[in-house]
């Protein structure tokens, strides 16, 4: 039923939840988990200052993505699942929208933030937007 199994990370606990649904699946369907963490281009404009290098703060924010993945990868590992990592640099739903069309994702398992109200309404919501856009089944994991 699903041969690939993508779980988005921002190095969350919510994530590591949603990564460990994904690692049950991928073990009940001998599926492969691809981990993708992205790095909102938003953010380096925000974290910027005049006298702080843009590549500091890139690479700080690449390190931090490459840990969460890492983080989710030796997961898989422990459980012998096979896993792919990717870390982007964007708008954190079209790369992953994009990223799931590129592996051929079956399945996008990802946390939720439970952000409700005014705060939900300014912020928005990544899985929200995957859920609506997504051409494949969505599974959306609370901590």
């Amino acid at each position: 039923m699903y041969d690939s199994v993508l779980v988005p990370t921002d190095g969350s606990a919510r994530s590591l939840a949603a990564a460990r649904r994904a690692i049950d699946i991928a073990d009940t369907y001998d599926a492969t988990i691809r981990v993708l963490s992205v790095i909102d281009s938003s953010d380096l404009g925000l974290w910027t200052a005049a006298d702080v290098p843009v590549e500091r703060v890139q690479a700080s924010l690449r390190d931090a993505a490459e840990m969460a993945v890492e983080e989710i990868a030796s997961l898989a590992d422990d459980a012998d699942i096979p896993c792919e990592t990717a870390v982007r640099i964007g708008v954190p739903h079209r790369e992953i929208l994009d990223y799931a069309d590129e592996v051929g994702a079956d399945l996008v398992v990802m946390a939720t933030h439970g952000r409700t109200g005014l705060e939900h309404a300014i912020l928005g919501s990544t899985t929200e937007r995957v859920v609506r856009l997504s051409e494949v089944p969505v599974l959306t994991v609370r901590e």
